[in-house]
């Protein structure tokens, strides 16, 4: 399979949720809103907007739009699959891509939004077309086709933070150290460890990580468990102790203290008082 096409229709409000991508989903919103849940706030991604989730955890919350609908299709393509199309737009038509934007959320959040352009928002709406009458979409050659359009519609476009992102992807040595880290967040192992499962010294670990995530391994290590517990004690009914050990603290009070740290307020009272979550709402700059 060249790569998944995933379209989403949902008629009434879910909550957050978690996803674990092992690929890079690259969407577009044709009804509703999706949010981006991370720290105290979200961002969110309105009908027309084209987004990029690299690979890793998301919390994601879909809200349906004037028509009562949610609606998004999304490609899921692997790092090899993505190096492949820009190597063949490269190869077969002389086509270079580079991108020289930079930003905050480049550096610390692992997703982006924009604003599709006219020939996006038809290549998206001709994939929906697709899908319902059993089109090109559904044979290897037909996925390979459009994948290579819209890795070529969303690289030849507007320099900004998606474009970025999709050509950072395509980078195997940096794909392959932010997967260890995405892969190993709520495991219980130490940065040490980490540097060992990415070939690198603990120093080079370092140095590349803030490269990559732009802060220390072990503050935004410990920032992500945190943020996953606030989701969870406010979307599951799993305890306390539960819910730490499955964001990777495998010391209940450790647990408790950070939270406390971050938060200023025990998980339980956090809890008690957001029964549903209203984080600051922000727009991603590109």
């Amino acid at each position: 399979m060249v790569a998944d096409v995933v379209k989403v229709v949902e008629s009434e409000n879910m909550g957050v949720r978690s996803s674990s991508n092992s690929r890079i989903a690259i969407g577009y919103i044709l009804s509703g809103t999706k949010y981006i849940h991370y720290g105290d706030c979200c961002t969110s991604i309105c009908e027309g907007e084209i987004f990029l989730l690299g690979a890793g955890i998301h919390y994601e919350e879909n809200c349906i739009g004037e028509n009562g609908r949610f609606e998004s299709i999304t490609f899921f393509v692997s790092v090899e699959r993505l190096q492949q199309a820009i190597f063949g737009l490269n190869i077969n038509y002389g086509l270079s891509f580079s991108s020289h934007h930079s930003c905050r959320h480049c550096n610390t959040h692992n997703f982006a939004s924009i604003k599709a352009d006219t020939p996006l928002s038809n290549f998206f709406l001709g994939i929906d077309l697709s899908l319902r009458n059993s089109g090109l979409l559904h044979n290897d050659v037909g996925q390979r086709i459009k994948l290579n359009e819209l890795i070529y519609l969303t690289l030849s476009g507007e320099d900004g933070c998606v474009k970025r992102k999709l050509l950072r992807s395509a980078d195997v040595l940096s794909g392959q150290f932010i997967n260890v880290v995405h892969e190993n967040i709520f495991n219980d192992v130490s940065v040490e460890m980490l540097a060992s499962m990415t070939n690198r010294s603990l120093t080079a670990f370092k140095k590349e990580f803030r490269r990559l995530f732009g802060a220390p391994p072990h503050r935004w290590i410990i920032e992500q468990r945190l943020n996953r517990a606030k989701i969870l004690l406010v979307s599951t009914s799993r305890t306390v102790s539960e819910i730490g050990a499955e964001c990777g603290f495998s010391n209940i009070s450790h647990f408790i203290k950070l939270f406390k740290q971050r938060y200023h307020t025990t998980p339980a009272a956090f809890r008690y008082s957001h029964s549903i979550i209203t984080p600051q709402t922000t727009r991603l700059a590109e």
